[in-house]
């Protein structure tokens, strides 16, 4: 359950600096080109830690799961992005990839 916990705020540390990107204004604002390297780089120890006794597979595509599902949840909240038939149906296959690849 730690290790899920963890994966999950490596997630979210992943959607939140990507978020800055686009405010970053292609790395040309100083403010959100420092909070998303700060963010990516603090999600990517939080996972490195997290993967300690994990198979890199797996765990690594349930991070990048829960990142697409909430980077589709934050651009829709932040950025007024729709969501498509297409992408429900894409985000329904990752998480039933991750489901299968995580409790076999």
């Amino acid at each position: 359950m730690k290790t899920l916990v963890l994966y999950s705020i490596a997630a979210i540390m992943y959607v939140t600096g990507g978020a800055l990107m686009k405010y970053s204004q292609g790395l040309t604002q100083a403010l959100p080109t420092l909070g998303l390297t700060a963010l990516f780089s603090t999600g990517a120890l939080i996972q490195a830690r997290a993967m300690r006794y994990e198979q890199l597979g797996s765990s690594y595509i349930l991070v990048l799961g829960l990142e697409a599902l909430l980077a589709i949840i934050l651009g829709m909240l932040l950025f007024g992005e729709q969501l498509s038939g297409r992408a429900a149906a894409g985000i329904t296959l990752v998480v039933i990839g991750i489901v299968l690849l995580r409790f076999p």
